[in-house]
């Protein structure tokens, strides 16, 4: 079982916490829906996890509320098990740096505003403050487990980039992408006699990119399908490979930059993913270990095959 629940991947899809508990309460407005080490969750936290939610409505969607249930008796298991371990509590200052620093992240990854994207997904703006709380514990875990960790050798390095070269290669590139391999040949004979690459692509180009001259970006070669990647990878700079076959059609390409991790970037890596490891560890540990009932009309709490409340039938 994976458990990252203190990871906050760019979609930013689904928290795992209810508001008020992260704040540390223990009041248990509407009723306890489950006790963790001693901690009370009441059905109205559970409630507000959402934002079309109402704190003192009567629970409908069992099913729903068992997922939202589980969500915030994982992550009070985990917020009390950093701070009684490691003395990890987040500062108000420390959730405040870490909220500027999603909300730009969000604005450049999504184009909205914080607040946009979590009504797009049908959370409060609230879950913000709970994100970057996550965030703040992670790193702090992180720093904890660090010390326990067979630092990355070159030599690992080395055997990582052997088998994922391609995927660890970040480049720019630029395409024509059309249905078949004779309109893709006959567009190399096009730049080849002098035509702008970029020119043919915004008159020929079948996908998105052809607006921009076929423009891709700069990017990580293991986001494309691997016959793109791979020719790519091989490309000489600033020349046109193809007619290259993907599932998409048939693409020109051509490589402006091409720059490979250096090993000291590989290691870090390596060594991050051991942390995560140790991470996930101590995170399911926790979890297995913590003292959690839950009110037997909201379901009952399970470990096999993962920890979670299971919603009672009908």
């Amino acid at each position: 079982m994976t458990v990252n629940l203190l990871a906050v991947p760019k979609s930013l899809s689904r928290c795992l916490v209810a508001v008020a508990l992260v704040l540390g309460a223990c009041q248990s407005a509407g009723g306890t829906a489950a006790t963790v080490n001693g901690v009370n969750i009441s059905v109205s936290e559970v409630q507000m996890m959402r934002l079309d939610a109402d704190a003192d409505a009567t629970v409908i969607d069992k099913a729903r509320f068992a997922t939202d249930l589980t969500d915030a008796i994982i992550n009070v298991a985990i917020l009390e098990a950093a701070k009684t371990e490691f003395g990890i509590d987040p500062s108000a200052e420390e959730v405040a740096a870490k909220i500027t620093e999603l909300e730009s992240q969000i604005q450049e990854a999504q184009g909205m505003s914080a607040v946009e994207f979590f009504a797009q997904q049908g959370l409060p703006p609230e879950r913000l403050d709970v994100i970057a709380r996550q965030q703040v514990i992670k790193e702090a875990l992180d720093q904890e487990f660090l010390d326990e960790i067979v630092p990355a050798s070159d030599a690992d390095a080395e055997l990582l980039l052997t088998a994922d070269g391609i995927g660890r290669t970040t480049a720019c590139v630029s395409h024509i992408l059309v249905p078949t391999e004779e309109e893709a040949s006959a567009a190399l004979d096009r730049i080849n006699a002098g035509q702008a690459f970029a020119d043919v692509a915004r008159e020929i180009g079948t996908d998105a990119t052809a607006a921009s001259g076929g423009e891709l970006g700069c990017q990580s070669l293991g986001l494309y399908v691997p016959e793109f990647a791979s020719a790519a990878y091989g490309a000489e700079l600033n020349e046109v490979v193809g007619p290259v076959e993907t599932q998409f059609g048939f693409h020109l390409l051509t490589v402006t930059s091409r720059e490979e991790p250096s090993l000291a970037d590989v290691r870090a890596d390596i060594d991050l993913q051991r942390v995560n490891e140790q991470v996930t560890a101590w995170i399911l540990e926790s979890i297995q270990t913590a003292e959690i009932t839950v009110e037997s009309q909201y379901g009952t709490w399970v470990l096999d095959p993962t920890p979670q409340v299971q919603a009672p039938a009908g």
